[in-house]
């Protein structure tokens, strides 16, 4: 089969270049509209052309993969335990879609027709669970096109889910050189940051996150995770962590630990009391409902006998 990917135009191509490609092209290409000698004709023939151009071009950017009903919830609970601290949505489908007013670099409006298909096989590759599959087909969209910044986005959150951090790591920093404006790489790359124990450079992260959108409840709950991993216990960091433990129960894990190291025994009771609402990990549940029952002052079950107060999450 005669391949054709590399002659097709790229996505995206301005109705300037179109008009600059026909200024620049032979003049035997018109000869048939020189012959008539009506300019009028011309110009009609050169804008219909133009037309089925940009039509063709808006075709092959619709194939460009698009955000499930499912990605759009981006700020679900998920366990601490579970690599992804970010949920799908923004880091996944939405990598490379303006947020908060921030324009489209123009390298991708010039996407490759084969690195959309690898993303799009490692869509199918991902929702049959199959990460490492996943993750071959993004690399391989990358090594077609290194600017395409949502495959470089979704590529960092399989290595997250895979474990190799490093990787995510370069991922992120890839994806920043392609755009230093899109807040959802910088909250992408805390969540690396993190799980790489550079909790200092996650602060910062999602700092730089936070800018871009401050009521970015994911970044709020990073920020507050990075800062309590810091050993700092700030007002800011409780309050971030408040903020989002609608959205991320481990967050009122968290709050109360630092609330009963403070003295709080009170407070840290009632976030335990919130945490145990919000259908949590069973591994996690076991350990908070024995230690509500200690500071309580419950009779303990036999299987909270010896337990740790406080326990150590998972």
């Amino acid at each position: 089969m005669k391949r054709v990917e590399s002659q097709e135009p790229a996505i995206g191509r301005s109705a300037l270049s179109i008009a600059l490609f026909f200024s620049n092209a032979p003049v035997s290409a018109f000869t048939s509209f020189a012959r008539r000698g009506d300019t009028y004709m011309r110009i009609a023939a050169l804008f219909g052309i133009a037309l089925l151009s940009a039509a063709s071009l808006h075709a092959q950017a619709r194939r460009l993969p698009t955000p499930t009903q499912d990605q759009n919830n981006s700020d679900r609970a998920i366990d601490l335990s579970d690599p992804l601290i970010f949920p799908r949505a923004h880091s996944e489908a939405n990598a490379s879609t303006p947020m908060n007013g921030s324009s489209v670099p123009v390298s991708q409006l010039r996407i490759p027709s084969r690195a959309v298909k690898e993303v799009e096989r490692s869509q199918k590759a991902f929702e049959a669970g199959d990460i490492r599959a996943s993750a071959d087909h993004l690399e391989k969209a990358v090594q077609i096109y290194p600017d395409f910044l949502q495959a470089r986005n979704i590529l960092g959150t399989r290595y997250v889910r895979l474990g190799e951090y490093d990787k995510a790591l370069a991922e992120y920093q890839a994806a920043l050189a392609i755009d230093p404006h899109l807040p959802q790489t910088y909250h992408n790359l805390c969540v690396a940051l993190f799980f790489l124990r550079s909790y200092s450079d996650a602060e910062l992260a999602a700092r730089h996150s936070l800018e871009f959108v401050p009521q970015h409840v994911a970044s709020r709950y990073m920020l507050g995770r990075a800062l309590i991993a810091q050993g700092h216990a700030t007002p800011e960091a409780i309050e971030m962590l408040r903020q989002s433990e609608d959205k991320f129960p481990n967050a009122s894990l968290i709050l109360a630990a630092v609330l009963f190291n403070q003295g709080h025994v009170d407070e840290a009771v009632t976030e335990l009391r919130q945490y145990l609402k919000a259908s949590p990990d069973p591994d996690n549940k076991q350990k908070a409902q024995c230690w509500l029952q200690q500071l309580s002052h419950e009779p303990l079950v036999a299987s909270c006998t010896g337990a740790a107060a406080p326990p150590s999450f998972r």
